[in-house]
């Protein structure tokens, strides 16, 4: 057996797992009534550290902050359309698009999860 598949079988196992390890609990939102629907300074600052906590499994492929290298056939994700994104996630987890790897990656992702790293990536220049 060669190198690459052995490596290739322990990046796939490695991120079916990635998901479930970086699961951490979402931000509350106030609790008042004239609080309703705001977030404050530290629970915005909270969902986005969880939301880079999550993208960070996708820097195997897809490089640091979403950004692989230019002339790799890894697509970007920094600075693309969240819309775009989630559709893309969505299409894998729901089966609506094939994939080596990608379509077990999102299964393993809830749809706040995936709304969250799409804005993440989208944010990201």
């Amino acid at each position: 057996m060669t190198l690459a598949p052995r490596y290739l079988r322990g990046v796939v196992a490695g991120f079916c797992v990635a998901p479930s390890l970086a699961l951490a609990q979402p931000a509350s939102a106030p609790a008042g009534p004239a609080e309703a629907g705001k977030l404050t300074v530290e629970a915005q600052a909270a969902r986005t550290m969880q939301a880079r906590n999550l993208a960070a499994s996708c820097a195997v492929c897809h490089g640091t902050d979403g950004k692989p290298p230019a002339d790799g056939p890894i697509p970007r994700l920094a600075g693309r359309q969240q819309a775009d994104l989630v559709e893309l996630m969505f299409n894998f987890k729901n089966g609506k698009r094939s994939g080596t790897v990608m379509p077990q990656i999102a299964k393993g992702y809830s749809d706040a999860q995936i709304l969250a790293m799409a804005a993440w990536f989208a944010d990201q220049k």
